[in-house]
C-alpha cells in the first residue's frame, strides 16, 4: 500500500513539479512573515519549568504578592571607597535624569526610572528614635543602674567641660578602684572600654573623620553592645550605602517595573540601557569598574549569546553542508538544490514553530540547527539513489520516480522515527523538553514532506546539461569493504571487546549541574557575579518565603537564621524591636534620671596641650599599676579590661608628643568640640526616645517597599552561606531550607528543580524515543531480528560516546544533555538505511553503492552541523555540539563497520531480515 501512494506521489510531481515549488516558497514565505511579527524569546529558566508543579504555583503566589521581576544590580569596584561612592551618586543622577527617561536611543518599553526603583542606600535616622528599644532587657537596666554614677561625671563635665577633665575624672576612678570592693570594682570596669576607645580615637584624631565617612561616637561603648557598635561604625563609615569588602565593592539595586508588560520585553529594552548609563559614567571614572549582574541579567547575556552562537552556527552548516555537497557528489547544481530545498523547510519550520509554541527558549534555540544536521541526511539520501538511477542510464523523470518508490520508504521511515523520537519528549514531563520535541518533532515531519516533494521538483526543473550523472569511484572504500566481509567474526570480536571498555568506563562519566559553566568565559555579568561570590558578598540568589504575620515572619526568621546553610535571613521583623512594651517603663525611667544637659566649653588655651598630656601620663602610670596587680592576682577579667586601655594612653601620648604644638592644639581643639558635642547628642538621643512601640510603617520605605507585599503580606529573604551554583551546596541548602520552610519559593528552589528535572526529563525523553522507534520500526520491517539489526548501531554507538566522554573527562551538563534523545534520532537513521538497501538487495555490500555514500555523507553533515557550534563563544552551546559530533561518530562507524559484519554473517547463515 505504502508503494502505491508513494507511486501516486511521483506522478503527481512528475507532472506539476513548479506547482510544488510555489506551493512550498509560499508556505516558507507566509511562514517566516508570521515568525517575524509574533515569534518571542523566552530567557528566564522558570519558563522551562511547567506552570502545574509545586515550585511554580509558590512562586507565582510570591510573584503576584511582591515583584516578581529579580533585581538588576549594579557592583560599583575599586580600592578608593570615596570612589566608589561617587560613582554611584553619579550612576543614580543619570538613571534619574529627565534626558535619560526615555532617551532618543533607547528602545521602546525601556524602564522609565524613579526614585522608588533604585536601592544603594537606607536612610536609618527615622529609626534613631527607638534605638535603646533595640537593646535587650538586661542592657537597659545595667545602664539605668549606672546612671548614678554617670551623672556624678556629667557634673564634673559640665563644670568644666575640656578634655583634661575626662581623664583626669578617670585618674581618679582608677584610684577609687585600688580600694573599692570587688562588686564596685567590676562597676566601674565595665566602664573602661569606653575610656580605651575615646583614649584611642583621640590619638588618631585629624580633623578630616567627616569628610572620609564619618566620625564615630567615642561615647558609644558606653551604652551599647560590641555588635551593636560594629554594625553602627559601619553604618557611621558609609553613611547607609550599599558596601562590601570594607568600601572597595558598592552595590546599586535597580527594581524592574514590567506591570502589564512582559518582564522579558522589560529585560530586553531595559538592560542595554542600563549598560549605556554605566558606560556614559565609567567615561567620567576610567579608575573604578561598573559592572552589572544578577539572574535577569545572566539570563538575558546567556540568551543573547546563544542566538549569536546559534546565528553563526547555522550559517556556517550551510557553507560546510555545500562544500561536503560538492566535494561528494562532485557537482554544484544539485547540492545546492538540496540547501534551497532546506531553506524552504526551515521557513515552514520557523512558521509551524511560531504557531505551534510561539517562542523559543535556551533550550529550543539551536532547532535550526538540528532540523538542518538531520533534514538534509534525507535529501542526500535522495539524490545519491536519484544520481545513482541516472548512472544506469535511466531518464530523469524516471530516475526522480525510482528514487521516490525505492529509497522513498526509508526516507520515510527514517523521517518518521526521528520526529517520533523528538515528539516522546511530551513524556519527560518538563516544559522546555517537551517544546523541543513539538518543534523539533513537527521540524523533521515538515522535512521529510520537503525532501519528497520539494526536492524532487527542483531536481526536475533545475538542470544544466551535460551534468555529471557518473557516481564517483570509490575503490579504496570497496576495498576496505571486502577486508571486513572476509573476517565479519574478527570485526564482531574487535567491536566487543572496545564496546566492553566503554561500557566500563561510561559509568565514570558525570554531570556539572552549575549553569554558571555553561555561560562564555569572560562574559561581565558572570565575572561579577562570581566576584561576589569569592567576596562573602550575599548572593544574587535568594530564597523568598511570603508569611501572613509579623509575628510568623519572627518566629521564621529566628528559626532559618540557626541553619548552618544560611549566611543571612532579611524581613521586615529584624526592624521591629522586641518586647517594646516591657522596655518602655525602663527607657521611661533613663530619661527621668538623666534629664537636660548641656554643655559650655570654654576658649582653647596652649596650656590644654600640657594638661591632657601630663593627664594621660598618669593615666597610663595608675592603669599599668592596676594591670600588674591583676597579672599577679591571675584576674584574667580586670587583665582584660585594663591592658587595651594601658596600650591606648601610650600610644595616645606618642602620637600627640610628635605632633608640631600649635598644630597639636588645634587638633585637640577640634576633637574637644567633637568629644563633647557627640557626648550631648547622645545624652539628647536617650532624651528624645520614642514614648510607643515602633510599627512597620515606621521602618524606612525604601526597605518596606521591598519587604512589605500588596496586600500588607511579609516576605522573608533566606541567603545561603555556600555557593548555590554548585549542585551539593544547593541541596544542602534547600533542604534545610525545606525543613523550616516548605513554602518556600524563589531561584534557588526553582534552580534545584529546574536542572534535576531537566536532566530526568532528557533521560526519560531518550528511553521513550528508543522505545517509540523500536516499535515503528518493528511495525515497518515487520521482523524482529531487523529491527534489532537497525537498532545496533544506535546502542553501540551511544556506548562509544559515553565511554570516550569518560576517557576525555567531559561531563555532562543541563546543555549537553539534550544529545540523549537527539542521539537516538540521529543514530537509528544509519541502520535504517543500511537495513533498508540490505532488504531490498540482499547484499552486505554498501559502499560500492550509492546507500553507503549517502550514509557517510549524511553523518558528516550531521556531524558539521553540530561542530559547527563548537565555534560558539557559549560554553553550553559548544559542549552540545563537541558531544553530539562524537556520538555521530560513533553511529556512523558502528553502522557502516559493525552492521555489514552482521549482515554478512546472516547473509551466509540465510538468517532472512
Amino acid at each position: 500500500m505504502r508503494q502505491r501512494y508513494l507511486s501516486r506521489l511521483a506522478d503527481f510531481i512528475c507532472r506539476w513539479p513548479l506547482a510544488v515549488i510555489i506551493a512550498g516558497v509560499l508556505l516558507a514565505g507566509v511562514g517566516s512573515f508570521y515568525t517575524v511579527r509574533h515569534l518571542e524569546f523566552k530567557t528566564s529558566r522558570n519558563d522551562l519549568i511547567g506552570r502545574d508543579s509545586d515550585y511554580w504555583r509558590l512562586y507565582s503566589e510570591y510573584a503576584r504578592e511582591f515583584r516578581g521581576e529579580e533585581d538588576y544590580i549594579v557592583v560599583v569596584e575599586s580600592g578608593q571607597p570615596m570612589r566608589n561612592r561617587a560613582v554611584i551618586d553619579a550612576l543614580v543622577t543619570n538613571l534619574l535624569s529627565q534626558a535619560n527617561n526615555p532617551a532618543p536611543s533607547d528602545a521602546a518599553g525601556a524602564q522609565l526610572f524613579t526614585r522608588d526603583d533604585l536601592f544603594y542606600r537606607v536612610n536609618f535616622d527615622a529609626l534613631k528614635n527607638w534605638f535603646l528599644y533595640y537593646l535587650s532587657m538586661d542592657d537597659l537596666k545595667q545602664i539605668s543602674g549606672s546612671l548614678k554614677e554617670f551623672k556624678q561625671l556629667l557634673a564634673i563635665l559640665q563644670h568644666r567641660a575640656k578634655l583634661d577633665t575626662f581623664f583626669d575624672s578617670m585618674n581618679r576612678m582608677l584610684m577609687q578602684m585600688e580600694v573599692t570592693p570587688e562588686a564596685q570594682r567590676r562597676q566601674m570596669e565595665a566602664f573602661l572600654p569606653t575610656v580605651s576607645a575615646i583614649t584611642a580615637q583621640m590619638g588618631k584624631f585629624n580633623g578630616q573623620e567627616e569628610k572620609e565617612g564619618g566620625f564615630l561616637s567615642p561615647w558609644a561603648s558606653a551604652f551599647f553592645s560590641q555588635d551593636m557598635l560594629g554594625e553602627a561604625e559601619e553604618e557611621m563609615r558609609w553613611q547607609g550605602y550599599q558596601t562590601f569588602r570594607k568600601g572597595q565593592m558598592f552595590v546599586l539595586l535597580v527594581h524592574p517595573r514590567s506591570g502589564s508588560q512582559d518582564p522579558e520585553a522589560v529585560d530586553e529594552a531595559t538592560i542595554p540601557k542600563l549598560r549605556r548609563v554605566m558606560k556614559e559614567v565609567q567615561t567620567k571614572f576610567p579608575d573604578v569598574k561598573i559592572n552589572l549582574t544578577g539572574e535577569s541579567v545572566l539570563d538575558y547575556d546567556e540568551m543573547h549569546q546563544s542566538q549569536r552562537d546559534a546565528t553563526k552556527a547555522t550559517a556556517l552548516t550551510f557553507v560546510l553542508i555545500c562544500v561536503l555537497f560538492m566535494v561528494g557528489f562532485r557537482v554544484v547544481l544539485r547540492p545546492l538544490l538540496a540547501v534551497g530545498s532546506m531553506i524552504i523547510v526551515l521557513g515552514v519550520c520557523m512558521g509551524y514553530t511560531t504557531l505551534s509554541v510561539g517562542h523559543l527558549n535556551m533550550i529550543t534555540i539551536t532547532f535550526a540547527v538540528m532540523i538542518l544536521g538531520l533534514g538534509i541526511d534525507l535529501g542526500i539520501q535522495f539524490i545519491a539513489r536519484y544520481e545513482e538511477e541516472l548512472s544506469r542510464g535511466t531518464p530523469r523523470a524516471d530516475a526522480v520516480r525510482a528514487a521516490i518508490q525505492h529509497t522513498g520508504p526509508s526516507i520515510v521511515t527514517a523521517g518518521i522515527t526521528n520526529a517520533a523520537a523528538f515528539f516522546a519528549m511530551g513524556l519527560a514531563g518538563f516544559r522546555g523538553v517537551t517544546e523541543l520535541g513539538i518543534i523539533a518533532g513537527g521540524g523533521m515531519l515538515i522535512a521529510t514532506v520537503g525532501t519528497m516533494t520539494v526536492l524532487p521538483s527542483l531536481l526536475l526543473l533545475v538542470h544544466r546539461k551535460g551534468e555529471a550523472t557518473q557516481i564517483p569511484a570509490q575503490s579504496m572504500a570497496t576495498r576496505f569493504e571486502q577486508l571486513l566481509l572476509r573476517r565479519p567474526y574478527l570485526m564482531l570480536t574487535i567491536f566487543g571487546i572496545i564496546t566492553a571498555g566503554a561500557l566500563v568506563t561510561a559509568g565514570t562519566a558525570r554531570f556539572d549541574y552549575n549553569v554558571l559553566n555553561l555561560q562564555s568565559k569572560g562574559v561581565p555579568s558572570v565575572e561579577t557575579e562570581l566576584r561576589l561570590l569569592n567576596a562573602d558578598v550575599e548572593s544574587t540568589l535568594f530564597a523568598a518565603i511570603v508569611c501572613d504575620d509579623l509575628k510568623q515572619t519572627r518566629d521564621l526568621q529566628e528559626r532559618l537564621s540557626k541553619l548552618p546553610t544560611v549566611a543571612t535571613v532579611h524581613s521586615i521583623a529584624e526592624l521591629i524591636p522586641e518586647h517594646q512594651e516591657e522596655k518602655m517603663g525602663v527607657i521611661r525611667d533613663i530619661q527621668k534620671e538623666l534629664g537636660s544637659v548641656r554643655f559650655d566649653i570654654p576658649p582653647s588655651d596652649p596650656a590644654d596641650v600640657e594638661l591632657v598630656l601630663r593627664s594621660l601620663a598618669s593615666l597610663r602610670l595608675r592603669a599599668d599599676k592596676l594591670l600588674r596587680g591583676a597579672v599577679d592576682h591571675g584576674d584574667s577579667t580586670s587583665e582584660a579590661a585594663l591592658k587595651p586601655l594601658v596600650e591606648a594612653t601610650a600610644q595616645t601620648r606618642a602620637a600627640l608628643q610628635s605632633v608640631e604644638p600649635n598644630e597639636l592644639q588645634q587638633r585637640l581643639a577640634k576633637y574637644e568640640q567633637k568629644f563633647y558635642a557627640d557626648l550631648q547628642s547622645q545624652l539628647q538621643l536617650m532624651a528624645e526616645q520614642a514614648d510607643r512601640p515602633m510599627g512597620v510603617d515606621d521602618v524606612p520605605p525604601e526597605v518596606r517597599q521591598m519587604l512589605i507585599g500588596k496586600t500588607g503580606k511579609f516576605l522573608v529573604r533566606v541567603f545561603p552561606k555556600e555557593n548555590i551554583w554548585e549542585r551539593e551546596p544547593l541541596v544542602r541548602f534547600v533542604r534545610d531550607l525545606q525543613s523550616v520552610a516548605p513554602k518556600a519559593t524563589g531561584t534557588p528552589l526553582g534552580l534545584y528543580e529546574f536542572v534535576e528535572i531537566l536532566k530526568t526529563g532528557y533521560c526519560k525523553a531518550a528511553l521513550w524515543a528508543l522505545l517509540v522507534i523500536v516499535i515503528l520500526i518493528f511495525i515497518d520491517f515487520r521482523g524482529g531480528y531487523a529491527t534489532v539489526l537497525t537498532i545496533l548501531p544506535l546502542l553501540v554507538g551511544t556506548a562509544w560516546m559515553f565511554g570516550a566522554m569518560a576517557v576525555f573527562r567531559i561531563n555532562f551538563n543541563p546543555a549537553n544533555i539534550m544529545v540523549l534523545p537527539l542521539i537516538v534520532g540521529i543514530g537509528v537513521a544509519y541502520g535504517i538505511y543500511v537495513v533498508q538497501r540490505y532488504r531490498e538487495s540482499h547484499e552486505a555490500t554498501f559502499y560500492s553503492k550509492s546507500t553507503g555514500r549517502a550514509v557517510i555523507l549524511s553523518a558528516m553533515t550531521a556531524m558539521f552541523a553540530f561542530a559547527s557550534l563548537l565555534i560558539g563563544a557559549h560554553r553550553g552551546i559548544r559542549s552540545l555540539g563537541l558531544v553530539t559530533t562524537i556520538g555521530v561518530i560513533s553511529c556512523l562507524v558502528a553502522a557502516l563497520v559493525l552492521l555489514p559484519s552482521l549482515l554478512e554473517i546472516a547473509r551466509r547463515k540465510g538468517w532472512k531480515v
